[in-house]
């Protein structure tokens, strides 16, 4: 019986000495107000008196942490699952440390390990749907995610990330459901009135992308310290003239369409994706628009501006030779000139260009 209680002692870590216990909860009260330096000098008390106690080596890792000191935190994290391997919190900081760098194997097997301590671990279960999606397994990422969401129905973030992803992936309409599911659980969640927004108009329905544009504005605006989304406003007014049919003012080529499925349609996505920097969905919604009408001018000179921003000068030319082939001086000017002063030379035939495009 001494025996069977000698090796139990080895397996379990010694239980917080009394006068430890008020250092640990002041700890975590005054990282809750944000007192770092109070929290540490708690956390370092409490561990004069219980210096193998993991949940202090783990508050004193979410201190490193908090300050950035990535390292720091690793090693009181490591210390703290020495002391105690069953402490989930400690693994899923660290799988959260190392998702964070890349380092995907690390970050897989920690969370993994806080979710076989604790099922319900929603940040943990999160982190993993990330890791498995940085890892390509795309499907097991929406399953940790569709699980979360079943397990607490009233978190907004799963449903917003699923969203992300089906609109990643070309799916409009199911991104736009789970933007709106997102929105009846929190509806200030100004983030997802903008993806809203921005699903909408791929979806081709201005009208609606405005009302999405505009309460992401109004919930932004009341957001501490006045934050806003400099997105919203800027799009809203580009949705709002799409919808009444105003003619865009840049590169002005006629009315356009709220139709998605137009090649003003797809030009005008392709302006928004410039402008929050997704230059592949924009370089893709160009190709469209030239599915649309192999002659539409400013899709190709759209495509010039990505190509000539890349360094890729072979597509640029083509793209920019294209552009002079269909347009017109007098309703481009600037543009024209531009292609005219890199690459004064016979124009491309357009059967070839179509081949680099239309894809």
């Amino acid at each position: 019986m001494v025996l069977l209680l000698s090796c139990w002692a080895c397996v379990l870590s010694p239980p917080p000495h009394p006068q430890d216990l008020s250092p640990a909860a002041l700890c975590a009260q005054y990282m809750q107000m944000g007192d770092l330096e109070r929290a540490e000098e708690a956390c370092d008390r409490g561990l004069q008196f219980a210096p193998q106690y993991g949940e202090l080596w783990t508050q004193k890792g979410n201190i490193a942490l908090q300050r950035g000191q990535e390292e720091l935190a690793k090693a009181h994290y490591t210390k703290a699952l020495s002391y105690n391997p069953e402490h989930a919190s400690a693994h899923q900081n660290l799988g959260y440390i190392y998702l964070k760098n890349r380092h995907y194997g690390q970050a897989y097997e920690h969370l993994q390990l806080a979710l076989k301590i604790n099922p319900d671990y929603a940040e943990a279960r999160y982190n993993l749907a990330l890791t498995y999606r940085a890892m390509d397994r795309k499907e097991n990422a929406r399953k940790e995610l569709l699980t979360l969401t079943e397990i607490y129905p009233n978190l907004a973030d799963p449903r917003v990330l699923l969203g992300q992803w089906a609109f990643e992936e070309g799916n409009a309409g199911a991104a736009i459901e789970y933007f709106k599911q997102a929105i009846a659980i929190a509806p200030p969640y100004a983030e997802a009135w903008l993806a809203l927004g921005n699903a909408y108009m791929e979806a081709g329905n201005a009208c609606e992308a405005a009302h999405a544009y505009s309460s992401c504005m109004a919930y932004s605006s009341r957001m501490e310290g006045n934050a806003s989304i400099s997105e919203c406003p800027p799009n809203f007014s580009f949705a709002t003239k799409m919808c009444q049919g105003v003619a865009l003012p840049y590169m002005d080529f006629g009315k356009p369409k709220t139709s998605a499925k137009t090649p003003e349609g797809q030009y005008a996505l392709a302006r928004i994706y410039i402008k929050h920097g997704l230059k592949n969905e924009a370089q893709k919604a160009y190709g469209r628009c030239l599915r649309y009408n192999n002659t539409y001018a400013p899709c190709y000179y759209g495509l010039f501006e990505i190509f000539h921003e890349e360094g890729d000068e072979r597509k640029a030319r083509i793209a920019c030779r294209n552009f002079l082939k269909f347009s017109k001086r007098s309703a481009f000017s600037p543009e024209y000139e531009t292609c005219r002063r890199l690459w004064p030379m016979p124009l491309h035939t357009l059967d070839d260009t179509l081949k680099n495009f239309s894809e």
